[in-house]
């Protein structure tokens, strides 16, 4: 029997069940089970298949382990909890037999295999409903975006992985041999690129991709590629500031549940409650009492934004609170005044963001500082727009080497436990210098050894004993 990579989150290729929901994939109708003789039958079982590649990221990755990757490996997050799994992320002794590591290589690639079947099909459907509006090329386009930003994630998490863009046919498309980053980068830009063009301007909500998520992801993906390319960052970037998103002029309202889909979100995950078709479990994991939660705010975050005066960011960043009656220990806080995670607050109701106006603003800002030695002065406009909305003076960089490392920190304290500061300090090539000088809160040192080869996750033991390629 032939192990499929395709296999590794359901068992079966064709014969699926797609998630298709009405009205932007959020009405709480009953899901659908679409057979193999009718999922590639006409216009409405297209819409089925992208409405269930939008619900195959209702996983794990897309729900919690996005923050605990980019904020818990980082410097922003302790593992809390008492997850040996997520521990070892924490203190860099993962191993391929992490189940996180398994868990979110298994989400990343079902997400794939949905967009890979929409990429493959959708353009032979003979459906002439499908060509009404052009929306055959802008399903293909939010396949396409899609595919994107999971290989963007397979890469900054992996490094060299393999490059599905097929359902296997052939003995060796079952066991694909790892892509060279630039290949992966090369493809994830034809997608996006793609998505690009063809995707709609603007959708009903924020869950749905658009011209404004292609130019953010390219944006990100060029600062990130092993040489950026801080023009074409610049670029994309001024694509979407000039694409009708705005900041809120309120940072807290951007957390507090009841400005969903807002001016400054250009994609943002859809809750809506157990009762509906998403709820997002992700907040009870990490806030409340009766047992210990996880991904607990760092005193080395606390006290950035304690030096930088930055009372708002903080404030809707973290909350802190009394747990002494609770019967577990720590070893990084006082119980007395225990931090929790405050951005998600509604519950299973919490949208989360992917891409915010912020994120894409401060990159067009180091992109600035990068392309020129005097681009520091157009970056600290930028960095001054993003801290005045939290009632900070401007930030008292002078020259390119200071702003670099003011953009870095202006980032952390914007951006905190929404899954960027890892990635950004690898991008950098800042992780082994920040994560070594790491301390706890008095001052003796976390002693996290990081080393080039703790940067990246092990490929899972079971597709290494799966799949020989990949060793």
């Amino acid at each position: 029997m032939k192990f499929k990579l395709y296999s590794l989150i359901a068992a079966g290729t064709l014969a699926m069940t797609l998630g298709s929901c009405k009205k932007d994939f959020l009405d709480k109708t009953p899901i659908t089970q679409v057979g193999p003789d009718q999922a590639f039958a006409d216009a409405a079982a297209a819409e089925k298949l992208i409405a269930g590649a939008y619900s195959g990221m209702y996983v794990d990755y897309h729900i919690w382990d996005y923050m605990t990757n980019g904020d818990v490996t980082a410097d922003n997050c302790y593992a809390g909890g008492d997850n040996a799994d997520n521990i070892a992320i924490d203190k860099f002794t993962i191993i391929s037999t992490n189940g996180n590591v398994k868990r979110d290589w298994n989400g990343l690639y079902g997400n794939i295999k949905d967009c890979n079947i929409i990429l493959n099909n959708v353009g032979k459907i003979s459906d002439p409903k499908l060509d009404v509006n052009n929306r055959r090329q802008q399903i293909l386009a939010e396949a396409s975006i899609m595919r994107a930003y999971m290989y963007f994630n397979l890469v900054r998490t992996w490094g060299s992985v393999p490059l599905v863009l097929a359902l296997p046919s052939t003995d060796a498309e079952y066991y694909p041999k790892k892509a060279t980053v630039d290949e992966i980068y090369t493809q994830i830009i034809k997608d996006l690129e793609f998505g690009a063009a063809n995707a709609a301007s603007t959708a009903a909500n924020k869950g749905i991709v658009t011209k404004g998520v292609a130019n953010a992801l390219l944006s990100k993906v060029y600062a990130s590629m092993p040489t950026p390319n801080w023009a074409k960052v610049q670029q994309y970037a001024d694509l979407v500031i000039s694409g009708g998103y705005s900041l809120m002029s309120n940072y807290d309202n951007l957390w507090d549940s009841n400005h969903k889909n807002n001016t400054e979100a250009i994609w943002e995950m859809q809750y809506d409650g157990w009762g509906g078709v998403h709820g997002n479990w992700m907040p009870s994991v990490i806030v409340g009492l009766g047992w210990k939660k996880f991904n607990t705010p760092t005193n080395d975050l606390v006290a950035a934004f304690d030096a930088e005066g930055d009372a708002v960011r903080k404030n809707s960043s973290i909350s802190f609170l009394n747990v002494s009656a609770e019967g577990w220990t720590d070893s990084y806080w006082s119980k007395t005044s225990y931090p929790f995670i405050n951005k998600y607050r509604a519950d299973d109701k919490s949208d989360s963001y992917i891409l915010r106006l912020a994120d894409i603003m401060l990159l067009k800002a180091e992109a600035l500082n990068e392309l020129s030695a005097g681009g520091w002065s157009s970056a600290k406009t930028i960095v001054d727009q993003i801290r005045s909305r939290v009632k900070l003076a401007g930030t008292p960089a002078a020259d390119q080497a200071s702003m670099r490392l003011a953009i870095e920190k202006e980032r952390r304290l914007e951006l905190a436990f929404e899954g960027h500061r890892w990635f950004d300090l690898l991008r950098t090539n800042r992780a082994i210098a920040v994560m070594n000088a790491q301390k706890d809160g008095n001052g003796a040192s976390l002693n996290y050894n990081v080393t080039a080869g703790k940067l990246l996750f092990p490929i899972p033991q079971e597709e290494l004993d799966r799949n020989p390629n990949v060793r």
